[in-house]
């Protein structure tokens, strides 16, 4: 069988519904796919949206934190720890950790933009002497 998200072929283990080892999306196999109402399909892509939409975050916060070229360390283990919430499907544990990596990346940013003007300042305070 494939999964219905990245289509990789996955093998179900005689399980109903498992997580795709691939992408995390929840897959159903065997009788359940086929009992499967339009509510329940219209609640696994939901949650398969928001799913895919922390990911998305998380993804950015990444790009974001090479940008500035020196990612904070509470950031970065906070991205990591949002992407294992993600891979055991807790997505409300991956959203708080979302949360916390941008305070700390917001944080990690300000930080370095005061210690620029630091520097600025005490480069033209000393040229002023």
């Amino acid at each position: 069988m494939n999964c219905p998200a990245c289509g990789k072929e996955v093998y179900d283990n005689g399980e109903e519904r498992f997580p795709c080892p691939f992408c995390g999306a929840e897959v159903i196999a065997g009788k359940a796919a086929a009992e499967e109402t339009t509510e329940d399909r219209l609640q696994r892509l939901e949650r398969e949206l928001e799913r895919q939409k922390v990911k998305a975050k998380i993804e950015e916060l990444a790009v974001s934190d090479h940008y500035w070229n020196k990612g904070t360390l509470l950031s970065m283990l906070d991205r990591q720890s949002a992407r294992e919430a993600l891979e055991r499907g807790d997505i409300e544990s991956a959203k708080k950790h979302l949360a916390d990596a941008e305070k700390s990346f917001n944080l990690g940013c300000f930080l370095q933009v005061i210690l620029l003007i630091v520097v600025i300042l005490v480069i033209l305070f000393l040229r002023s002497r």
